[in-house]
């Protein structure tokens, strides 16, 4: 039997503050897999977890080792500050899985040798030549929209955000009473 004909399972974790990595099933999919493993590091945010994977295991082979498909890490979110914010080490992405966030990075689909990157909230979107300035546009929206008070609902973050381009220094300055 070749590589190619085995079957294989796809196995998520997650690793706990504490330190416990904790299987979270066994799945004939990697589709089902990685929605076990998002929705997991959803419903659990509270938890502060540190890691989360996703491996690959062939069945039926004695020489078969765990292929990582998904190594997650947690980081501060460069828009809201929270620990929510999940890089992906083998792939060159990220996604804040805060509900009220979701910022997120990715290599660009168009362009080579590019990063996208967005914040839902307000249909915010752009393209960086590295990771770095990528996360570096996100903190500066991120500062802009945390410097006006909290972070609001859509519609009220997309106009802070419209005043604070535009340079007025005070967006609520210009709402009606």
């Amino acid at each position: 039997m070749t590589a190619e004909q085995r079957e294989a399972v796809f196995v998520p974790s997650v690793l706990t503050a504490d330190g416990v990595l904790e299987g979270l099933g066994i799945y004939s999919t990697e589709a089902k897999a990685l929605e076990v493993l998002r929705d997991t590091l959803r419903e659990r945010i509270a938890e502060g977890l540190k890691e989360a994977q996703l491996v690959l295991w062939e069945l039926d082979a004695a020489d078969s080792e765990a292929i990582p498909l998904k190594h997650m890490l947690a980081n501060l979110c460069p828009v809201c500050r929270q620990r929510t914010f999940w890089t992906d080490a083998i792939e060159m992405s990220a996604l804040c899985y805060l509900s009220s966030c979701q910022a997120w990075i990715e290599d660009s689909d168009i362009e080579e040798d590019r990063v996208d990157c967005g914040w839902p909230p307000i249909g915010f979107t752009s393209q960086s030549e590295s990771l770095a300035e990528a996360l570096s546009v996100l903190r500066i929206y991120g500062a802009k929209i945390r410097g006006s008070g909290e972070l609001a609902p859509a519609e009220e973050a997309e106009e802070m955000l419209q005043h604070f381009e535009t340079g007025q220094s005070d967006p609520t300055s210009i709402r009606e009473p």
